[in-house]
């Protein structure tokens, strides 16, 4: 379940993903084995998340940072050759931009998909993430409810 928070600080609850058509048709280019790999992953990081919080941040995730950190097999970051994420790379046409909206459509939509609650939000220079850190994360942060 997910509670979405917009830059303008307008919530609401989220029981699908907009252009859901247009995701599925997106999705359908996928092989069942890069589908699977990849929502293993995207499940194995939120159990993670979920059942080991960050001492000093909590359960929180950031489809940027998470996009972009180190590749495990080359040290590149950013470089999703060889992991669960290359193919959202390969079938976009590795363009950065629309691999990154697929990207951050498919974890809203596996949050939206998970039975505990979930709250996303999206900061803008009026509205950073952690403004009494003044921290303003760049993509959507999700923060499971009541997790410290």
């Amino acid at each position: 379940m997910l509670k979405d928070i917009d830059e303008k600080g307008g919530t609401r609850e989220l029981k699908d993903i907009d252009y859901r058509q247009q995701f599925d048709r997106k999705w359908g280019e996928f092989t069942p084995e890069e589908q699977r790999a990849i929502d293993e992953e995207i499940e194995r990081l939120l159990d993670a998340l979920k059942h080991s919080p960050d001492p000093l941040w909590g359960s929180i995730m950031n489809t940027s940072i998470e996009g972009g950190k180190a590749n495990p097999f080359n040290g590149l970051r950013g470089d999703w050759s060889g992991t669960p994420w290359h193919p959202i790379w390969e079938r976009h046409g590795q363009s950065d931009s629309q691999a990154a909206l697929f990207f951050g459509t498919l974890w809203k939509l596996r949050i939206i998909e998970r039975p505990e609650m979930w709250i996303g939000i999206r900061s803008s220079d009026t509205r950073p993430t952690f403004p009494n850190r003044r921290i303003n994360l760049p993509g959507k942060t999700y923060f499971l409810a009541g997790a410290r």
